[in-house]
């Protein structure tokens, strides 16, 4: 027997279900995994309070990313086994003490990472690629601002960055979180100081995870021929609670921006759903094979805290609250 959570209705953390159900055995081009670690992302909650878009029709199981070991494969797979230890991107699905994917979805974990930190990488760094090297081209000497530093995918970003050779500037909300980011050799400021400081502009990429207005004052501190890169809106919500109206208000608030207004300044703005680039089977098998320079860029995510799967709740409730630096897991095994 093996358990998944799963969302039934829509609201705070405690509407998480764990449930119990048979195993079912892998497809043809499937890999089944006994999951270890599960790693939880902001765009859970989002769904958990209805606020995703993409999300499947309720009930569905939440989750992105785990890492486990192989106990089956289909009989198409060539190149995984049983007993293989693995990280895998899920796409929906990952919230469970064992998973079936397509096998494409499965890679190896890395000789650097162990079962633990390996399920806080996939998101996080497909997601830290995307924007950094996709989509704005990160280069040696580039001026590189990162929103939202100590969360999984800015960990991330910070480390890539760096070893892109780029100057690196983290921001966090909370003061005491600055050593977490110098600690990791970039330059650390509230989002309060930040903004009230001016002077502190001429960036060649700004990474936006929070949307709303806040991309407006951003894009004023990139310089000629920058890019800023949107790919959340964490600023729609506030403690776990379902807020029609502070959604509401933060898309509302997330500017139009016209391409006669950016020919005025010469800058770049993109918006990354990493999520529909994930359904894409070729960007699948590109960006898998990205991995393979996680341990040649000394990649290591940072596990904020593991909660016991059945305290899925307190795991949620502990991102939401901002409390978390890194990334949080809930554990089966």
């Amino acid at each position: 027997m093996h358990r998944d959570i799963v969302i039934e209705k829509y609201g705070p953390a405690s509407t998480l279900k764990l449930r119990d159900l048979a195993p079912t055995p892998p497809g043809d081009d499937e890999v089944a995994i006994d999951v270890a670690y599960s790693g939880i992302n902001f765009a859970d909650i989002q769904m958990r309070l209805g606020f995703y878009p993409d999300a499947p029709k309720r009930p569905f199981v939440p989750g992105y990313e785990v890492s486990g070991t192989v106990a089956e494969v289909g009989k198409n797979v060539r190149d995984l086994k049983a007993g293989d230890t693995v990280i895998a991107g899920t796409y929906f699905g990952g919230y469970a003490s064992r998973v079936s994917v397509p096998a494409r979805q499965v890679f190896k974990l890395p000789r650097t990472l162990d079962l633990q930190t390996g399920a806080a990488l996939p998101v996080a760094y497909f997601t830290a690629h995307l924007a950094l090297h996709e989509m704005a081209r990160v280069r040696k000497g580039d001026r590189v601002l990162i929103e939202a530093a100590t969360g999984g995918v800015g960990v991330i970003a910070m480390q890539m960055a760096k070893h892109a050779g780029a100057d690196v500037t983290g921001l966090t909300t909370s003061a005491h979180k600055k050593s977490f980011i110098e600690e990791r050799g970039a330059t650390a400021h509230t989002v309060d100081e930040f903004e009230a400081n001016p002077s502190l502009r001429g960036y060649d990429i700004i990474l936006n995870s929070s949307g709303g207005p806040n991309i407006n004052w951003q894009r004023a501190r990139l310089g000629m021929t920058g890019r800023i890169v949107c790919f959340g809106m964490s600023s729609g919500v506030r403690d776990g609670k379902r807020n029609l109206f502070r959604m509401a208000a933060a898309a509302l608030r997330t500017p139009r921006i016209r391409v006669l207004q950016l020919f005025d300044v010469n800058t770049g703005v993109y918006a990354l759903n990493a999520l529909h680039i994930l359904r894409d089977p070729t960007w699948v098998e590109k960006l898998t094979r990205s991995l393979g320079a996680v341990e040649a860029m000394q990649i290591k995510p940072h596990v904020g805290k593991v909660f016991p799967a059945p305290d899925v709740a307190a795991a949620h409730g502990f991102l939401e609250t901002k409390q978390a630096t890194g990334k949080v897991l809930l554990q089966w095994t």
